[in-house]
């Protein structure tokens, strides 16, 4: 009896502070204003699933009714080139995958 007692006790604290260290690692909840202006940005700009089985959101499925989302500007060949010499350097750069990632 009391070994039973015992690991129904030891399941009941390591869940319990299981449960506790997954409510620590969450971010702070958020206001109910703060989730209705998320709501308002993504009916507004299309980031919405579509009912269906197409799994595609609204701005995929009707580009012309939501705005282009935003664009980043590429690096120049100069700056891709000058990054892989930087990486040839300070030995970041891995070569080929038969070095053991040496």
């Amino acid at each position: 009896m009391n070994r039973k007692y015992l690991s129904t006790l030891t399941l009941a604290l390591a869940a319990l502070a299981a449960g506790n260290a997954l409510a620590a690692d969450s971010a702070a909840p958020k206001t109910r204003e703060q989730v209705r202006a998320e709501l308002l940005e993504a009916q507004r700009t299309g980031d919405i699933v579509a009912n269906g089985n197409s799994g595609k959101k609204l701005n995929e499925l009707y580009p012309s009714q939501y705005p282009a989302k935003a664009t980043t500007q590429a690096n120049t060949r100069e700056q891709v080139l000058a990054e892989l010499a930087q990486a040839k350097r300070s030995g970041e750069l891995v070569i080929g995958h038969n070095h053991g990632g040496r």
